[in-house]
This record gives C-alpha cells, sequence and structure tokens, in this order.
C-alpha cells in the first residue's frame, strides 16, 4: 500500500485493519501519526453524539434537542478538523519531514570531499536493487539508510553550485513533483519511473536540475530478497 491509499483509506475508517495497512503503519512514522490522529478525533466525535444521562433525566424533550443540535455542531467541527488534518498531512508533506530528518541525523554526511570507492558506492545501491548512471567520482557519500521500512541508497553529490543529497525511495510513489522547504533545507522529490528519488541541498541551493538529471539515470534493478 502507498501513503495516498492508506490515508484515503484512514480518513473514510479510521478503525480499518488488514495485514498490508498494519504492515504499512509499523514502516511508515507519518500514516502512524495520522492514524492516531483519525482515531481520536471518530473517538470525540462518538462522545458528542452520546447523549448524557443528567441532561436526559431532568428535561427530557427540550435538552434533548438542544444537545442534539450541540451534538451535530461539535461533528461537524469535529469533521472539518479532519478534514484540515488530511490537508496538513498530506503524505508528500510527511515524506519530506521525514527525509530532512534523516538527513540531518547524519550531519557529517555533507562534510565529505574524497569520492567514495565503487565497492562503497555499490553496497548501498545494490541492497535496494538500484542501478545508477551517474559517474561516481561526483559522489562523495553513499551508505545503505533504513529508511520507512526499507534500505535506500544515501547519496552525497558533488556539483558546481555545492553539494546535494540524494534519497533514492524506490517504495515511494509519488504523481507529481513536490518542492519544499524546511530546516533550512531546500529540496525536492520527483516521480522516477516506479518510484521516487528526493534531492536536498542547505540554503536555497536550486536541485530541480540534480533532481531532472538523476531521474534519467537511475535504474530499477530486481529488489533483493528480504532476509
Amino acid at each position: 500500500m502507498i501513503c495516498e491509499d492508506v490515508r484515503l483509506l484512514l480518513g473514510a475508517d479510521p478503525d480499518s485493519a488488514g495485514r498490508d495497512l498494519e504492515e504499512h503503519l509499523r514502516g511508515c512514522p507519518g500514516c502512524h501519526a495520522f492514524h492516531e490522529e483519525m482515531r481520536r478525533l471518530n473517538a470525540d466525535i462518538r462522545r458528542a453524539l452520546a447523549e448524557p444521562p443528567e441532561i436526559r433525566a431532568a428535561q427530557p424533550q427540550r435538552s434533548k434537542t438542544v444537545w442534539r443540535e450541540y451534538a451535530l455542531a461539535a461533528s461537524l467541527a469535529l469533521a472539518m478538523a479532519a478534514g484540515l488534518g488530511v490537508w496538513l498531512l498530506r503524505p508528500t508533506d510527511a515524506l519530506a519531514r521525514e527525509v530532512v530528518a534523516h538527513v540531518k541525523g547524519e550531519p557529517d554526511s555533507w562534510l565529505g570531499t574524497l569520492q567514495v570507492s565503487p565497492a562503497a558506492l555499490d553496497h548501498s545501491l545494490r541492497n535496494s536493487g538500484i542501478g545508477l548512471d551517474l559517474t561516481s567520482n561526483r559522489i562523495v557519500y553513499a551508505q545503505s539508510c533504513w529508511f520507512r521500512g526499507h534500505y535506500v541508497p544515501h547519496l552525497v553529490v558533488q556539483t558546481n553550485r555545492g553539494p546535494v543529497t540524494v534519497l533514492i525511495l524506490r517504495h515511494e510513489h509519488l504523481t507529481a513533483p513536490d518542492d519544499f522547504h524546511e530546516g533550512g533545507m531546500t529540496g525536492v522529490i520527483v516521480p522516477a519511473g516506479d518510484g521516487s528519488i528526493a534531492v536536498l541541498a542547505r540554503g536555497k541551493t536550486p536541485v530541480d536540475d540534480v533532481a531532472g538529471e538523476l531521474r534519467q539515470q537511475v535504474r530499477w534493478l530486481p529488489e533483493p530478497a528480504a532476509h
């Protein structure tokens, strides 16, 4: 399952269940947080619609009408809040935040100046079943990192405007590029064949050209079997 499908499902029914859904929630912190929020909102709506016994006993007819009107207004407000939450927690927004958080967790990755060895580059790509036609002399950092339940290549590429960080995300599917500015970084996540590519730079360094180049150079190979 992809994030868009998961959030549509949870927005319609926060108590949805299923093996695929549970596996996705275990590996995706953004969707897990969205699930918890939808469950809380759903519980609030149910409480608002419940008629309190003390009101029912004291003023049977008028209190019942007033309470129903209040409950209807409360449920409408909560539904609007849920809709706002869906907008604020779009899958691409959550993905961008997690990409930034991951890159910040490896601050030394920006400091590399020497090209990585072909063996190190091959290791970072092979774990994810990814090929890359980019010449290795431009790559100064290469790791295979655990991200959203999968190993992904984490690279730092030297450009004529400075280093940029690249995460090749085989299991994240986008329909359109998503630009973002967060945590002092400029970034874009672009769809690329069967997956997507995140490119980040510190400050306001443009990243679109690098993203466009990488979209042409990435190759999706058979994914290694899980161990």
